[in-house]
């Protein structure tokens, strides 16, 4: 759910930077998805991430995550 921040404390160079990305974003949001790209090092050598990377952790690593017992 959008809420409305209060930006008038913020420097005039940031809010200008704030409302530029607004516009680029509301300009393109509706008409299309981002590009999928690779990430950081794989340039070049992994084309995208495989789908499998937005899936969920299985229980048992999320447990290994908190230092439960594995």
């Amino acid at each position: 759910m959008p809420r409305a921040i209060d930006i008038s404390d913020l420097p005039p160079t940031v809010v200008e930077a704030i409302e530029a990305l607004v516009r680029a974003y509301r300009e393109r949001a509706p008409q299309q998805p981002p590009p999928r790209r690779s990430v950081g090092w794989a340039t070049g050598i992994l084309p995208e991430l495989p789908a499998s990377f937005f899936e969920p952790l299985p229980p048992e690593v999320l447990d290994q995550f908190e230092g439960k017992a594995a």
